[in-house]
C-alpha cells in the first residue's frame, strides 16, 4: 500500500503542476470534487500534495473518521489521506491544525467567522481529488451552537464556486458530544460513507443531506 500511495503522490504532484487533480483512478469510486469558496471567501484548494510526515490521528473527532472507515470492507475502500496536506497521514482520517485557518476555511471550507467556534478537526480526503470525497469534523468550542455552525458551514458549502468538477452530495450531522462532521463528494461516496456511518454512530443526527447545487 506503501508503494501505492508514493506512487499517487507523484501522479497528484503532477497533476498540481498543472493546475488541477486528475479525477479519480478507474478502479477508486466518484468522479467529481471542490475547490473554491463563495466569491468572498478563499479557494478552496485541490493543487496542494499531501507529503507524508509525522502527522497524528489522536484526536477524538480523527477517531470518530477512523472508526468510521474501519467499517469500509477492502474492496470498498479507494486511497485516501488525513490531516494537514504538508503534514499528512497516509490511508488514514488525521488531526488538522486548528491555527491553520486558511487550510480551514479554503479546503475544508469552514467560514471565516465560525474559525472561533472550532476547537479540534480531523479529515481524510480522496488522494487524487478532493471534490470527489472529503470528510472532517469538527470538535467546537465551549458554547459554540451546533446548529449555527452547521447551518453556516452547509452555506458556505452550497455557496462554493467549484473548480475540477462540482461534487454532488453534502451531508451534515450531529456526532454528539460537540463532534460536527460534514462529507461532501459524488453520490456513491457520500452515499457509501452515510451508510458506515449510521452503522457504527447509531445516534448521529443528520443535520442536512442535500445535493450540491451550482
Amino acid at each position: 500500500m506503501k508503494k501505492l500511495f508514493a506512487f499517487l503522490l507523484i501522479a497528484a504532484l503532477i497533476a498540481a503542476l498543472t493546475g488541477c487533480r486528475p479525477a479519480a483512478p478507474a478502479d477508486t469510486t466518484p468522479s467529481t470534487q471542490p475547490s473554491t469558496t463563495p466569491t468572498d471567501a478563499p479557494t478552496q484548494g485541490t493543487t496542494e500534495t499531501p507529503s507524508q510526515g509525522t502527522a497524528s490521528a489522536e484526536t477524538d473527532s480523527a477517531k470518530i473518521l477512523a472508526n468510521i472507515w474501519q467499517a469500509y470492507a477492502e474492496n470498498e475502500r479507494f486511497a485516501v489521506y488525513g490531516g494537514a496536506v504538508e503534514n499528512s497521514v497516509a490511508d488514514a482520517p488525521g488531526d488538522l491544525d486548528i491555527s491553520n485557518a486558511e487550510e480551514l476555511t479554503g479546503r475544508y471550507l469552514l467560514p471565516q467567522e465560525q474559525l472561533s467556534s472550532v476547537k479540534e478537526a480531523a479529515s481524510m480526503v480522496h488522494l487524487m481529488n478532493n471534490n470527489i470525497f472529503t470528510a472532517v469534523v469538527f470538535r467546537l468550542s465551549d458554547g459554540a451552537e451546533m446548529q449555527t455552525v452547521a447551518k453556516a458551514l452547509r452555506d458556505n458549502v452550497q455557496g462554493n464556486q467549484w473548480i475540477c468538477g462540482q461534487p454532488d452530495k453534502l451531508l451534515v450531522a450531529d456526532m454528539k458530544d460537540g463532534h460536527l462532521l460534514m462529507v461532501f463528494g459524488s453520490n456513491d461516496a457520500v452515499n457509501t460513507f452515510k451508510a458506515k456511518l449510521t452503522g457504527v454512530y447509531a445516534d448521529a443526527t443528520t443535520l442536512y443531506e442535500e445535493n450540491i447545487v451550482a
